[in-house]
């Protein structure tokens, strides 16, 4: 990937049909430059299907309290009280899932004790797990990444990529959206998410379709209001998704004419592949020259997640049973084979982190104002009862976050002190400038027990 300077990027910018809706990132992008504010912010989420087990990521030397907290389920998260202790200073080791990243221990910070009990439990809690709300229904409202993409907009608002048992199909829909009934397609094909994201950019004038497409935009826009009137209810709303789609696919072509062709690496075999390693592999590679690009500031990896999705079987890494065999332990080796997925996938996160950490953004680099977040949504379990929520995360955002050489450890579900997933995405949403004080719903269980509000005070800083 070519390096790219952010510093100077307004200088002789020609803005096109596309100079209103890029001239607040230009001005953002031209104060950063200056040193006036804090570089852009940007979020991976890597989603693993079927649990991720806590005990796969807890720091060498500190124990993990357990206990069954209805006296019968499996054993969960008993911390007493809130455990907060630095990695270097007790000198404890990351387990063997995490050890390809322990060059950014520095960056690093492990969280256990977080609760999800609203979203249900079972084999995947599919949208509800960056959601916050039953899993049940499909998608109640936005998902976690596609509301921290409303902050940080960019020409792709959102990306979402993943990996499926199910070859056949190019585009799936299991864990992200951008409100109630509104699944965001997430990417499966390697190949046609690159030419989504880069094929006008790569072959023709994306400037000279924009210009067509606005055009045509304004034409429809009195078709649209005269059908809205003819229309109640569900109709309406489905014209009204269709109108922001159209609008949402102009507007972004219309920037596109900004993206330098020389950031985008051509596609490799990698990209063809049947096996789901590297599929996963080429999703990787594609946030890396998105990100670089100015593409996206928020992607979301979807590794065999959801309900029709997480029985995949990772032949790539030498892994002949799937991941629900090896979630019921019904396999030989089981534990091992668990390990080794989840090493492919921090071994991923870091390379991912070196192409960042190559690119100057302000004072530093592009890797200093990104979270990248590594977490299932079926919390920490294959049969999850979501009393814990194991997450690890990389990177403070540019300092916005006090994160980084941690372990945190929150109290007990229902004790003084437990805090919630909803709870960790408060946090991220004040992060980057929204301020609400609740995201998705309460858990019932605390309800009149402790204050499910607002975000977690020991990480913002």
């Amino acid at each position: 990937m070519h390096p790219i300077t952010r510093r100077g990027f307004g200088k002789g910018l020609s803005l096109g049909a596309g100079g209103l809706l890029l001239s607040p990132l230009v001005s953002r992008l031209e104060s950063e430059a200056a040193g006036l504010s804090q570089g852009q912010p940007r979020f991976v989420f890597l989603v693993e299907g079927n649990g991720l087990w806590p005990h796969h990521i807890q720091p060498e030397g500190i124990p993990l309290h357990r206990d069954r907290i209805d006296g019968k389920g499996q054993p969960t998260n008993a911390a007493p009280e809130l455990e907060d202790i630095s990695l270097s200073a007790g000198n404890h080791e990351l387990p063997p899932s995490l050890q390809p990243l322990r060059k950014y221990r520095d960056r690093l910070t492990v969280i256990q004790g977080l609760s999800g009990r609203v979203c249900g439990g079972g084999h995947s809690n599919e949208y509800g797990g960056l959601g916050c709300y039953p899993r049940n229904g499909g998608p109640r409202a936005e998902t976690i990444d596609s509301a921290i993409s409303q902050s940080i907009p960019a020409i792709f608002r959102h990306l979402a990529l993943g990996i499926s048992r199910d070859m056949r199909s190019d585009i799936i829909y299991d864990c992200s959206a951008a409100g109630p009934n509104q699944k965001t397609p997430i990417y499966t094909n390697p190949a046609l998410a690159y030419d989504m994201l880069f094929g006008k950019v790569l072959r023709g004038n994306p400037q000279g379709e924009a210009l067509t497409q606005k055009h045509l935009l304004n034409f429809m826009v009195d078709d649209v209001k005269r059908l809205e009137s003819h229309f109640a209810g569900p109709e309406r709303e489905k014209l009204q998704q269709y109108w922001r789609a159209f609008e949402s696919i102009a507007q972004r072509q219309s920037r596109l004419g900004d993206v330098d062709p020389k950031q985008i690496d051509p596609m490799t075999n990698l990209y063809q592949s049947a096996v789901e390693s590297d599929r996963l592999d080429a999703h990787f590679q594609t946030v890396a020259m998105a990100f670089a690009t100015g593409m996206t500031n928020v992607a979301t990896l979807a590794s065999g997640v959801g309900q029709h999705h997480f029985e995949i079987t990772f032949k790539g890494l030498g892994i002949n049973a799937n991941k629900h065999h090896i979630g019921h332990l019904q396999v030989d080796g089981a534990n091992e084979m668990a390990i080794k997925i989840r090493q492919f996938h921090t071994q991923l996160i870091a390379r991912l982190m070196d192409q960042l950490a190559a690119i100057p953004e302000g004072e530093g680099a592009m890797l200093d104002n990104t979270l990248i977040v590594y977490l299932s949504e079926n919390a920490g379990a294959h049969h999850s009862s979501c009393y814990e929520w194991p997450v690890v995360m990389l990177g403070n955002l540019g300092g916005r976050l006090a994160a980084g050489d941690r372990y945190l450890c929150f109290p007990q579900y229902g004790k003084p002190g437990h805090r919630t997933m909803a709870n960790l995405y408060t946090t991220f949403l004040h992060a980057v400038g929204d301020q609400r004080e609740r995201f998705g719903m309460k858990d019932p269980g605390l309800e009149g027990v402790l204050n499910q509000d607002g975000p977690l005070a020991e990480l913002l800083a």
